[in-house]
């Protein structure tokens, strides 16, 4: 632990202090359910939280949750809701119109608190560097202490996670077999997983997680590898699916999600735990949540080249997410057969006279030839079959004679790992080389210079 920076344990140590708050945001939600449904008890069941899904979570509007959130509420065990779900279901479920004006202040007053917290941890969340200097610490500390009391935690206990020995293994009875039988399992089911035997591999996991005496940090371990190993079966099983919403619990995104929560809680400090958690949500499209794993885990481990790939691999595809590219039908894949006849409707132009224009180039302007050959293979004809890697290598041919439309094209398909190896930063500068060069057109003086304003767009 001493490894890791002052100003990262501190983050950690306010992480663990949110992390605290569940417990007593569990006991609030439990509370406001049993006011709310004239004193029915939430007994953290299927059938509560299936009745609860479908009857009240439903008809609210203001409620917004992921589908993870959704199948988490609907399995009822409120143990297993984070604070996100927490807050959003204690701030915006409708309060009944039977509430007396003491009930409604108290709730009032309850729901301050909760922003509180929200804005908070909506902040570490957000911290890109995921380090707190003391200063920051300290004020940070005093208000979550402050909201914690407020719910009914007491404030000598807390003051016991300031003390660096919370990252320590908590003193656990060791069972030295189990211990021995646990990591020869773990050993069994990893190779099973080389195989691509996922099935078995996640059963050996399972037997390994479940004996008693095996410390905290082993168990992480386990829950780490079962977890990769449930994406790889996902993977396995639904191809090339783009299909980001999880219908049930059964789902091996849902379990692999649950199995690097466990071993990240298991041990906070391990770099894996939260780089799991991070794959996971990136898996399920959800790159926001994403980044923030990837940069803990980055905080823990700074100069891990894998942790830092996908941390910028999430960041690119949250940047196309969040100028909703996948909205612009500019955007939208074509073969160049319906790109021409698209063209024809809206331009008038002929198809024909359009290739026959192609065939000409070749003498005119060779490299612009490479760059339509290239959209050729990228899009697909009615004599070319699709082939990105063909058309990386004729827009690569094209950008080596200093054509900007060809530099840029290739960086679309570098940024995105099509016919080419994925590299966002060869990407990045075949955009800035594109964007330098002239802006009229250097063989036909009177258009512009194609390739150049759109990757001053995308830079």
């Amino acid at each position: 632990m001493t490894s890791i920076p002052k100003d990262v344990r501190n983050y950690f140590k306010l992480e663990l202090l949110i992390d605290r708050s569940n417990l007593k945001l569990r006991q609030l939600f439990k509370n406001r359910y049993s006011l709310f449904n004239n004193g029915k008890v939430w007994d953290d069941s299927p059938t509560c939280g299936n009745n609860y899904l479908t009857n009240t979570i439903a008809h609210n509007k203001k409620l917004s949750l992921t589908s993870v959130e959704k199948i988490s509420v609907s399995s009822g065990d409120s143990n297993e809701w984070d604070i996100t779900t927490l807050t959003a279901l204690l701030l915006n479920i409708d309060r009944p119109k039977t509430l007396n004006n003491a009930q409604i202040q108290q709730l009032d007053n309850e729901d301050k608190v909760l922003k509180q917290l929200r804005d908070i941890r909506n902040k570490l969340a957000h911290h890109p560097k995921k380090s707190i200097d003391g200063s920051e610490f300290n004020q940070l500390w005093i208000e979550l202490s402050t909201i914690l009391v407020a719910f009914g935690d007491i404030d000598s206990e807390l003051d016991k996670l300031k003390d660096d020995t919370v990252f320590e293994s908590s003193s656990q009875s060791i069972n030295d077999e189990n211990v021995k039988e646990a990591k020869k399992l773990n050993s069994l089911a990893s190779q099973a997983h080389k195989n691509l035997h996922f099935f078995d591999a996640i059963t050996l996991f399972t037997k390994a997680i479940v004996l008693a005496g095996v410390p905290d940090h082993d168990r992480a371990i386990f829950y780490s590898n079962m977890s990769s190993t449930r994406l790889a079966l996902y993977e396995q099983k639904s191809g090339s699916s783009n299909n980001f919403d999880i219908e049930d619990s059964t789902d091996q995104r849902y379990r692999a999600l649950h199995d690097a929560k466990q071993a990240r809680t298991l041990w906070p400090t391990w770099w894996k735990g939260h780089f799991r958690v991070g794959k996971v949500y990136a898996v399920l499209s959800e790159h926001e949540k994403a980044i923030n794993s990837f940069e803990r885990a980055l905080a823990l481990d700074p100069t891990n080249n894998e942790i830092r790939k996908a941390l910028d691999e999430s960041r690119q595809i949250y940047g196309r997410q969040t100028r909703k590219e996948h909205l612009d039908p500019r955007l939208k894949p074509t073969t160049m057969f319906e790109h021409l006849n698209e063209m024809q409707q809206k331009m008038g132009t002929n198809p024909e006279h359009v290739r026959a224009s192609h065939t000409l180039m070749q003498k005119i302007d060779p490299a612009g030839a490479d760059v339509v050959k290239g959209h050729k293979y990228e899009l697909g004809d009615i004599d070319v079959k699709q082939d990105y890697e063909q058309a990386a290598k004729y827009f690569a041919k094209a950008a080596s004679q200093g054509n900007a439309e060809g530099m840029y094209n290739l960086a679309r398909l570098t940024d995105r790992g099509l016919g080419v190896e994925k590299d966002h930063n060869f990407a990045l500068k075949l955009l800035e080389q594109a964007a330098a060069q002239p802006l009229k057109n250097p063989i036909f003086n009177n258009l512009p210079n194609l390739g150049v304003a759109e990757a001053e767009h995308s830079l």
